[in-house]
């Protein structure tokens, strides 16, 4: 064999080695990415379980205490803390899980899994919060109704002599409260959102590398 065709050989064996090693480069950046952005998304949910910790701090004291008291809601708030943080240490420890499983992932497949076990988690913790919050914006309203004098004034007469509550105070309120809701989303769509939408673009790369294999 002269050299201008060991040459030629050799070209060919790099040629069909170049596809390989780029698949490989790609996929340790997606990963080195996927990982440092689950990362984040564990930081900030400790970021708004010192959140969160604030404001019941600062909002909690003993008129609003009282207050729920009269309305027959202290219990159920005390429950109601207990069972956000109790959540939201659950979420904190399954984010945590996932970034730890990610950093042991070393093919693409599982690694898309990840992705996808981590998009369900956030977005399944996002819709807890928020049918959570409009339950107890529900629960706290009605309990008002019934237990708080401030709300007798806008009370009506029916014609048996019972009273009603205005059903344009209802819609109202319903109408409130779901503006709140859709602030909460946007808060966390603020906070999950970029990362998320990273994630996925991470998870398409990862699915053209499958289609190159």
């Amino acid at each position: 064999m002269d050299e201008l065709d060991f040459l030629k050989k050799d070209w060919k064996r790099q040629e069909a080695e170049l596809p390989k090693v780029s698949v490989e480069s790609i996929y340790t950046m997606i990963h080195k990415r996927s990982s440092s952005l689950m990362k984040w998304i564990l930081y900030v949910s400790i970021f708004e379980f010192v959140l969160w910790t604030i404001l019941n701090v600062t909002t909690v004291n003993a008129e609003t205490l009282e207050t729920l008291r009269q309305i027959h809601l202290y219990e159920f708030e005390i429950v109601g803390i207990v069972l956000q943080y109790a959540v939201l240490g659950v979420f904190i420890f399954l984010f945590y899980k996932n970034y730890k499983d990610v950093q042991t992932t070393d093919n693409t497949k599982q690694l898309m899994r990840r992705i996808l076990r981590v998009r369900r988690t956030v977005n399944f913790y996002v819709a807890y919060n928020l049918i959570l919050f409009f339950i107890i914006g529900m629960v706290v309203f009605i309990a008002m109704l019934n237990f708080d004098p401030k709300f007798n004034d806008i009370m009506i007469q029916a014609e048996d002599g019972s009273e009603t509550i205005p059903l344009s105070f209802v819609a109202l309120f319903v109408v409130c409260l779901l503006v709140l809701v859709a602030m909460l989303w946007g808060f966390y769509k603020l906070l999950y959102g970029i990362l998320l939408g990273r994630l996925k673009r991470n998870y398409k790369e990862l699915s053209k590398l499958e289609l190159r294999d």
